[in-house]
């Protein structure tokens, strides 16, 4: 009998002594941008508002240092070339209608910088960058740019961009 007192108690501080590091196991990780997401809602503000609810496809991929994004704006699909060799209308048509860069980023707070190393844009790939500030809202992460966060290579300098002021968007839902 009093073995299995001894043992009750012995459990008892075991338990108590592990509840800390179980509770902790049992609360969400810090959420992270790494992973692969995709574009759920887009809205963009300024001299032309729009908000779009029913996006084309994207795929942002973000890893420890790196990301890639792929994504055709708008909510309209991407117009097929009419032959297997396209007018230079149709060639500009495509490049408008498509995004694509891959580089590093970096986080600081809530700010999420993203330098690419290559990009659609010869001038952005230049020494260009996109300041977006970020949250998590859920299991979505949306990211916020102005137009002053956004700076491309003109000449031989890297200047904020010359567009009229606008903000832009994005909720972002995880693939994976």
């Amino acid at each position: 009998m009093e073995n299995s007192k001894t043992m009750r108690a012995l459990t008892a501080i075991v338990v108590l002594a592990l509840f800390p590091a179980i509770l902790l196991a049992q609360t969400p990780a810090k959420k992270s941008v790494e992973g692969v997401w995709k574009i759920a809602e887009s809205e963009f503000m300024g001299k032309d508002t729009s908000k779009i609810s029913n996006p084309q496809p994207s795929l942002i991929i973000f890893g420890p240092k790196y990301y890639s994004i792929m994504s055709v704006p708008g909510d309209k699909p991407r117009a097929l070339y009419k032959a297997e060799n396209p007018t230079d209308a149709e060639k500009i048509n495509a490049y408008d209608s498509f995004i694509g860069q891959s580089g590093t980023y970096e986080i600081v707070g809530s700010t999420l910088t993203v330098r690419p190393m290559v990009a659609r844009n010869p001038n952005y790939m230049a020494g260009g960058f996109i300041r977006y500030q970020f949250r998590f809202e859920g299991n979505a992460l949306w990211l916020s740019a102005k137009t002053p966060d956004f700076h491309i290579r003109i000449g031989d300098k890297v200047v904020p961009s010359g567009a009229p002021p606008s903000e832009n968007r994005l909720k972002l839902v995880r693939v994976e």
